[in-house]
């Protein structure tokens, strides 16, 4: 599916909490056009669904390998996989040999399409999907996606086509031939070389890397639950109930240890801002087609007759840009990535309407919990608010930007002789109350995005905002705390210190 992107206006952070990366500097742009390379998938998908039809071994290679969601998507590049061998001894490339009309064909698209990738959809009411393939009996048909049209080409093991509409899913046995969005192709192909994050790599194929480290399917993902929780981090209840009847900062206390009793405190590293949770906001079918509305996405609600399902993409990709506004003036510019399904984000009802079609719609939204890292909110060294942007994201052209903002940094530190460390020096801000600067920062930006709107986060908002009386149907009503959430009119974050040492 296509990519959103959360900017964070100040700057730190990647998918896990040791990883601080920026985006990889030496992708390699693609070499031809979007029609070139639509035409180059149509080539490969008719020769690849015939294969496919013949070779029982090619299915439960592919099989294998979608399983193991080496980019936590049930995606197979076709490089990774080209001169793997099958039952028969063949690599996959020798035997697909058979099915291009020359060499220098299958070349081009090797050459011309390098995140050639087949995805294995995960299809309503278990229908079909990688885990339950029966690789045996199960010939599926391949589907092509376009960047001209959300419907999908269809070419079936006979090598006959016909089109699924864009608001149809399959009900049938079918797999896709895309471009991958979660990896780049990179310069420096010498393996012993690799730079943090290189994908695997057979001998003589391109090099590629993750986009960030949380599509790094090698990696655990984090199940940590957000905003709503039953068991809010000790020193954050600590913190609102401190506070609670009198004027003061939960971040004083979280980062300084500073209460009305005791006003000094050295900053702590044992807290790091994190994005708690994500929501889509407003009218849940709008939402979902916002964020996916240029062609070759995923669209429920659109001017085209037939919005497009959704069901070639997988999960969303989500881009996290965080700005800097530092007292040495310097504009930093950091990303980080997340990913969510479609059932993550929105309710999802399939209905029947045609023989072995369904139609989705779409009936809620729901609250994706994140334990994302940002930075450690030192006011000494950063300003008393960040702002966060979200941004939908194509790969295209991208374009810096330099922006100005009149920020605040706190004043009230100094180096306590007693204690021989720097400590901050009452609450708040202080006696000497703030410095207010205009700060100049960089960013990055990809033509022809959406953007989903800002929001601003202060040093001194309360983090927990208070507890929640849960009431289900047939059981006894639980309490649970909230973050305090931060909205627009397209989604909702929160945002809370969490431990990390």
């Amino acid at each position: 599916m296509k990519k959103c992107l959360l900017f964070v206006g100040l700057s730190l952070a990647a998918c896990s909490p040791n990883a601080v990366e920026t985006e990889p500097a030496q992708s390699i742009a693609p070499p031809v056009s979007r029609e070139r390379r639509d035409e180059l998938k149509i080539v490969f998908g008719k020769a690849f669904a015939t294969a496919l039809a013949d070779s029982p071994s090619l299915r439960k290679l592919l099989k294998d390998e979608a399983l193991a969601k080496f980019d936590n998507d049930y995606d197979v590049l076709y490089h990774l996989i080209k001169d793997r061998p099958l039952a028969d001894g063949q690599t996959v490339r020798e035997l697909l040999l058979g099915y291009f009309e020359s060499e220098e064909q299958l070349s081009n698209v090797e050459r011309e399409l390098p995140l050639l990738t087949i995805f294995v959809p995960e299809l309503p009411r278990k229908s079909f999907s990688a885990l339950s393939w029966d690789t045996d009996t199960q010939i599926p048909a391949v589907g092509i996606t376009s960047y001209k049209t959300n419907d999908v080409t269809l070419v079936d093991h006979n090598g006959e086509e016909r089109i699924i509409e864009a608001g149809l899913i399959p009900a049938f046995p079918v797999v896709v031939i895309k471009e991958n969005e979660r990896v780049i192709q990179v310069a420096n192909s010498n393996p012993n070389t690799l730079a943090k994050g290189r994908v695997p790599q057979a001998s003589g194929t391109p090099s590629f890397a993750f986009l960030a480290d949380c599509f790094d399917g090698s990696r655990a993902a984090d199940k940590s639950a957000a905003r709503l929780t039953r068991s809010p981090d000790l020193k954050l209840l600590r913190a609102y109930n401190l506070y609670l009847s009198t004027d003061g900062w939960h971040r004083d206390y979280i980062y300084y240890n500073i209460s009305p009793t005791q006003p000094r405190g050295a900053f702590s590293y044992a807290y790091q801002e994190h994005i708690r949770s994500f929501k889509m906001a407003g009218d849940p079918a709008t939402a979902f087609s916002k964020i996916a509305d240029q062609t070759g996405e995923p669209r429920l609600v659109s001017i085209t007759p037939e919005p497009n399902s959704g069901w070639t993409g997988g999960a969303f990709e989500f881009k996290v840009r965080v700005l800097l506004n530092a007292k040495n003036g310097l504009g930093q510019e950091l990303v980080t990535y997340f990913s969510a399904l479609p059932d993550e984000l929105f309710d999802l009802t399939y209905d029947e309407v045609v023989w072995y079609y369904y139609k989705p719609r779409i009936t809620g939204l729901k609250t994706k919990s994140l334990t994302l890292p940002l930075f450690a909110w030192d006011l000494n060294d950063y300003a008393s608010s960040i702002k966060i942007e979200v941004e939908e994201v194509d790969i295209t052209e991208t374009i810096v930007q330099s922006e100005s903002r009149t920020v605040k940094f706190a004043t009230n530190f100094a180096i306590d002789p007693a204690v021989g460390f720097l400590q901050k020096i009452g609450l708040k801000f202080g006696a000497s109350l703030e410095e207010t600067r205009t700060e100049t920062t960089q960013r990055t930006y990809t033509l022809g995005n959406d953007i989903l709107g800002a929001v601003i986060v202060n040093f001194a908002d309360n983090v927990l905002v208070g507890p929640v009386t849960v009431d289900p149907i047939f059981l006894p009503p639980m309490l649970y705390w909230s973050s305090r959430e931060y909205s627009t009119g397209w989604y909702s974050i929160s945002v809370e210190p969490t431990r990390v040492q």
